[in-house]
């Protein structure tokens, strides 16, 4: 029978299963090399990952060598580099894209961020002006600035973790500010918010003070007031006393709560934002509280954010105490 015929015939089945046998190898040889080929490359994209993953934890710039990587990993990060998914800056600096060049110079002086750009990293209020990168860095730095960066040599300067962001503690960066801003109202808002939300002290920062500058600085240290809610209480506070005007602020008077100044015991300083204006509840309480003080015995001058950043304050309140003057001594009883 065909079927019989078939079996008993090993010619016709041998040497189909030899060809299909040896296919059969062919084909597991490439799929091995492709399965090794794919496993090489897994590795290789495993190890770009932890390196970039290492960066990221950085902050997204470090120092090669402080990653302590392996040659291979060191070829790998040359690799990424030319693939640009890591940029190289000098002395060994990496950074990813996107970093910004306050951490690149720190990692590169292996120092910390102070001054301006360290109170924009705190979230202090700031002075709206363009500033070159201030670093602290320790005394056996010897590097010389890239970008115009200002360095502040300073003795026994910690460096923390690479894991924690290369900024100034606060007490250092507003000691530092204090000395060598160029004006005086920056530090001064900077240091109104640090003591006003007890990040520190003014004891902590004048301990700090020390070297050039440090005379002027603890002269601004001493107008600091932890009492500020906010930078146009800064601003305005600093107007009073240039113009020779006696203040007390952060006053609490019954019935009303805290107002910004008050001046001659009699005269209520308060200072309107932009988004008072724009706030329907804030500017009927504020009405209210104005209406209470004048029941009190109290005049209120309000003041916009336009007003302060003018210099208005000073000279309208001389006018306004004038004015106040002139009014009780026409009250006064003529004498008999």
């Amino acid at each position: 029978m065909p079927f019989l015929d078939n079996r008993a015939d090993d010619s016709h089945r041998y040497p189909q299963v030899e060809f299909v046998q040896g296919e059969s190898t062919e084909l597991v040889g490439a799929v091995g090399v492709l399965a090794l080929a794919q496993g090489s490359l897994g590795t290789m994209r495993q190890c770009d990952d932890d390196i970039l993953a290492r960066v990221r934890a950085c902050h997204g710039a470090v120092r090669l060598r402080d990653l302590g990587l392996d040659r291979t990993e060191r070829r790998h990060a040359q690799k990424l580099v030319e693939a640009r998914a890591l940029f190289a800056y000098p002395h060994g600096v990496v950074a990813l894209p996107g970093a910004g060049w306050d951490l690149i110079l720190a990692r590169v002086h292996g120092g910390l961020i102070t001054c301006l750009h360290a109170v924009k990293h705190y979230g202090y209020p700031r002075p709206r002006l363009w500033a070159p990168v201030h670093l602290a860095v320790p005394h056996t730095s010897n590097r010389a600035p890239l970008r115009g960066e200002v360095l502040h040599v300073e003795s026994g300067l910690e460096l923390p973790p690479l894991a924690q962001f290369p900024v100034a503690p606060v007490p250092l960066m507003l000691a530092l500010y204090l000395r060598c801003a160029p004006s005086r109202e920056g530090p001064l808002m900077a240091c109104d918010a640090a003591l006003h939300q007890g990040h520190t002290s003014a004891e902590a920062v004048a301990t700090l003070l020390r070297g050039p500058g440090s005379v002027q600085a603890r002269g601004r240290l001493a107008l600091a007031s932890p009492r500020a809610r906010s930078p146009l209480e800064t601003l305005a506070r600093l107007q009073l006393h240039d113009a020779g005007i006696p203040f007390v602020d952060g006053v609490d008077i019954p019935r009303v709560g805290e107002v910004d100044l008050l001046v001659a015991g009699w005269l209520v300083l308060e200072l309107d934002g932009y988004t008072y204006h724009e706030d329907e509840f804030q500017f009927a309480r504020d009405r209210t509280r104005d209406r209470e003080l004048i029941k009190q015995g109290y005049r209120v001058a309000r003041f916009t954010r336009k007003d302060v950043e003018l210099g208005k304050v000073g000279a309208e309140i001389h006018q306004l105490l004038a004015a106040g003057n002139r009014s009780h001594s026409r009250k006064r009883p003529k004498s008999a």
